[in-house]
């Protein structure tokens, strides 16, 4: 071999041996690379908004009534399964712990919309059918459709036998309490004189600014307890007004939150019902940390100041917004409200309703009762509010599981710092506690698993 034939050679010995070092470089560089997801969660993003699929109607009947065709269906299905396998080749590990919490959240939407995709096609393939006005029992596929709405409702993987058994220690327990409160003013044996003393006009507030001044109390009263419970700086915490319900009638409820951004007023409302020119003051309290601080408006301006990532505003998580809201007014005291038993009475008489809501949910969609079976559970375990037995019948039957959302979502709530105060120990700090859920955003209670571990 001639000397430049043997250069040559050793050259493309070389070019060759230094292309196998470059291209198993670059393979073992991009294996240990984080992977790409939050590209994969903005090619989500706007792939879903551009398939404009629908919430899920809490009306039974519209969202029945609006399923699509079967092509369509397996469209979105295809959609879902392509995500899916895409976060499959992800290592979870390599990911900050925000994209964690964002990796579980799209997790549970995929694995929640692959589940309504199934049941649809079920539905589909049952052909034409009469939708009942009756609730859920009566739909083929009716049970498992019920199932899927407490999971989009409450965010809580939950059976409805586990939740009608909670419906009824509930209710039990709400009963003892309330009994103490009876029994200390003087009615223990007096059924008649109890619901008389209830209906007493000095119960009920006529005044219109008279209401609106004493809810500014409550507020003045709650911001200067705030630091027992929360880090929040009450001077952070954006306004809110007081106004009554306009056009509010027999069946609206007690009071309502509006941010500025749902209203015409451009600032944040909370609406009491004044119906009857009428306004219970056994409502104030529980009604004002609902709605008002800790509750609605004190989450949305926690949240509004942290940064969320583009899942939150595709979705609303029921069971995390308003099982907040309910979690809260068990801590009246610490926040210098229900100061006599007549307050706390107040707390325990809507607590209840939303208990016996509880199990009529489940019966009603679940175990197939009718309207007059709901009726005489209602009449059965709620005194003095026969009023409303009407209203809130026909919403547990509307709207399948919207009505687990209260006290499920509290439950769950309450389970979750639990869960963080045994892990913590002595450690275990209830303010950051408060502040890490409110900053996770509006994501199902599952997720919020995600956000303690």
């Amino acid at each position: 071999m001639v000397k430049s034939e043997y250069l040559r050679m050793m050259k493309r010995t070389a070019l060759l041996a230094a292309a196998i070092f470059l291209l198993t470089f670059n393979v073992l560089y991009c294996q240990n690379q984080a992977p790409a997801f939050p590209q994969i969660v903005e090619n989500f993003v706007r792939e879903y908004r551009s398939l404009e699929i629908p919430w899920i109607d809490f009306d039974y009947r519209s969202y029945l009534q609006a399923i699509p065709s079967r092509q369509e269906i397996e469209r979105r299905e295809a959609f879902f399964q392509k995500y899916l396998q895409q976060l499959d080749g992800l290592h979870e590990e390599r990911l900050t712990a925000s994209e964690k919490i964002t990796f579980a959240h799209l997790r549970y939407q995929i694995a929640l919309h692959l589940e309504r995709c199934a049941l649809e096609k079920r539905l589909k393939s049952e052909g034409q059918f009469t939708i009942p006005n009756e609730g859920l029992s009566q739909v083929p596929q009716g049970k498992t459709l019920y199932q899927l709405y407490i999971r989009y409702a409450t965010g809580v993987d939950i059976s409805p036998d586990e939740i009608y058994r909670y419906g009824l220690a509930e209710i039990a327990k709400i009963h003892r309490e309330m009994s103490g409160i009876r029994t200390r003013a003087g009615f223990a044996n007096d059924s008649i004189g109890w619901l008389n003393y209830l209906n007493d006009s000095n119960f009920f507030l006529t005044n219109r600014d008279s209401i609106v001044a004493d809810y500014e109390k409550v507020k003045n009263r709650v911001l200067a307890h705030l630091g027992s419970m929360y880090e929040q700086n009450p001077a952070n915490i954006p306004d809110i007004d007081f106004m009554t319900w306009p056009d509010a009638g027999p069946y609206t409820p007690p009071g309502i939150y509006l941010s500025e951004d749902d209203n015409a007023y451009g600032k944040a409302v909370f609406q009491f019902n004044f119906y009857g020119n009428r306004h219970n003051r056994r409502t104030m309290d529980w009604l004002f940390l609902h709605e008002a601080i800790p509750g609605h408006h004190f989450h949305r301006s926690v949240r509004e100041n942290v940064p969320q990532d583009a899942l939150n505003g595709l979705w609303f998580a029921g069971g995390t917004v308003e099982g907040w809201a309910t979690y809260v007014e068990y801590f009246g005291e610490e926040m210098g409200l229900y100061r006599d038993d007549m307050a706390w009475l107040g707390k325990w008489e809507w607590d209840l309703v939303r208990s016996v809501r509880i199990a009529l949910s489940v019966g009603i969609h679940d175990r197939g009762w009718t309207k007059a079976e709901a009726l005489a559970f209602w009449k059965a375990n709620i005194p003095n509010q026969d009023d409303i037995a009407e209203r809130e019948i026909t919403r547990c039957i509307n709207w399948p599981a919207q009505v687990l959302t209260y006290k499920i979502g509290a439950k769950k709530i309450f389970e979750l710092r639990d869960a963080a105060a045994k892990r913590e120990g002595t450690g275990f700090n209830l303010k950051k506690f408060h502040t890490q859920f409110l900053s996770a955003g509006y994501v199902p209670l599952e997720v919020m698993e995600a956000v303690f571990k």
